[in-house]
């Protein structure tokens, strides 16, 4: 069985309304760093970068994070971490769903060697159960879902979040 959960435009509206609450955490804030977790991450975190940009003063540098998320494992960083860059300095990771919290466990442990001033989660979708004690201060959904049901975010020629 499958459910659509959100649509394209629906998905529009949450990565929208993740970089508006970005935006109210930081308004003070003159730069941040955004860590897009791949794939899918990516595409979501170029997106808020767009809208931060766009609706705020905020000067905001990129970064992708491949990790394996089945060994959560760090495979690099694209471009390269910087420790003058990221010390002191306020980071946003983007991921897509927030499962097990593993993911971004290990994303922030690669990162805490660096020195920054604060880190802050952003997901499109937050799931209710967890193996780790990690909580998204940005969300565009939370869901109560079994662990044994399995959510998808595909964000390709029609974007949609299913659960199956």
């Amino acid at each position: 069985m499958t459910n659509i959960v959100l649509n394209a435009d629906d998905i529009e509206k949450k990565i929208k309304r993740l970089s508006y609450q970005i935006i109210e955490k930081n308004f003070n804030k003159k730069d941040i760093i955004i860590i897009g977790i791949q794939p899918n991450g990516k595409y979501l975190s170029e997106r808020i970068k767009g809208y931060v940009m766009e609706y705020s003063d905020i000067k905001v540098s990129l970064y992708d994070m491949e990790l394996d998320k089945k060994k959560f494992l760090f495979k690099k960083c694209t471009p390269g971490l910087i420790y003058d860059h990221i010390n002191n300095n306020i980071i946003v990771f983007i991921d897509d769903v927030m499962n097990s919290a593993g993911t971004l466990m290990y994303a922030i442990n690669k990162i805490l060697f660096y020195h920054p001033k604060d880190i802050q989660i952003g997901v499109l979708i937050e799931r209710t159960h967890k193996s780790f004690p990690l909580s998204a201060n940005f969300k565009g959904l939370e869901l109560s879902t079994s662990e044994f049901e399995h959510v998808e975010v595909r964000l390709n020629e029609s974007p949609m979040v299913i659960i199956t």
